[in-house]
């Protein structure tokens, strides 16, 4: 299993990352970032002292692949996987979004407040991988560490990446212990039942403490 961090494709927030006990994070890009080139981007992550093992698409519309594409560009230069996910979408624009033709191994995030059932109709069962947000799965079941679990055993082996985070109802992304999941139950679910990425997904200033908190579970 790898542990990462989130930072912005930057010289500052590579070195911070690191600082905070990361190895390895995944990239938070905008159309703005993406705009200074792949090129310069992955040569600022080449020079950085963290590896990037996935890429975050930008939030845009699904209908625009120019951005989409770009994220997937400097996936493929980084070796890297691709987290296709927007907040401008649902579920129901999986094949909108793959009309984008990604070319990087990537995966479709389930959306927040998204049910199993949906996600297994729209992402799994036609043959996309998936990036599991435990925060997302919390919105839509109160059940979610159980279906949390069933999806590992069931679809471990098609699950890239598992963005780890603490929600409310109503907020996702909250510090670890200041939202309602039970962080150390899912904690140590992922360090039985799964050896992919796990990208602890909350804001840069609670990612050491949230890295103390996994690794302690």
């Amino acid at each position: 299993m790898q542990v990462a961090g989130k930072c912005r494709p930057t010289r500052e927030t590579l070195a911070a990352a690191a600082r905070r006990g990361f190895d390895a994070v995944e990239l938070y890009v905008t159309p703005a970032l993406l705009e200074r080139g792949v090129a310069t981007l992955a040569e600022t992550v080449r020079a950085s002292p963290v590896a990037v093992c996935s890429v975050h698409t930008p939030h845009v519309l699904p209908s625009e692949h120019g951005p989409l594409r770009a994220a997937d560009r400097l996936a493929r230069a980084l070796d890297a996987y691709l987290v296709v996910h927007t907040q401008y979408a649902n579920m129901t624009h999986t094949a909108e979004l793959a009309a984008a033709g990604f070319e990087a191994p990537h995966g479709y995030e389930n959306q927040a407040g998204a049910s199993v059932r949906h996600v297994e109709a729209q992402v799994l069962e036609r043959g996309h991988e998936l990036v599991l947000d435990t925060a997302h799965l919390f919105m839509a079941h109160a059940d979610y560490l159980s279906r949390f679990e069933a999806l590992l055993a069931a679809y471990g082996e098609r699950i890239g990446v598992v963005h780890l985070t603490d929600s409310t109802p109503e907020t996702d992304g909250v510090p670890f212990g200041e939202g309602e999941l039970a962080m150390d139950a899912l904690a140590r679910a992922l360090k039985e039942r799964y050896d992919g990425v796990v990208v602890l997904e909350v804001m840069p200033h609670a990612q050491a403490d949230a890295l103390a908190r996994f690794e302690a579970a």
